[in-house]
């Protein structure tokens, strides 16, 4: 069985990604060390990208369906 990622989905990893930034960057602090969260905010970056595209995509279809 397959499953298809919607936007939700794509939303819901962004959201993930930014809790694990935001715990990293409670370690660094509790550690006193320098720490990079570049990776976890890159990679939530990416999931909100993708799932902005995936709306702007759905808008596109439903304007080509609502002009038929």
């Amino acid at each position: 069985m397959s499953y298809a990622c919607g936007a939700a989905d794509w939303i819901d990893l962004a959201v993930g990604r930014l809790e694990d930034a935001k715990r990293s960057l409670r370690e660094c602090d509790r550690l006193r060390q320098g720490c990079d969260i570049c990776v976890e905010l890159r990679q939530a970056r990416r999931c909100l990208n993708k799932a902005l595209i995936m709306v702007a995509q759905e808008k596109e279809i439903v304007k080509e369906w609502s002009g038929k």
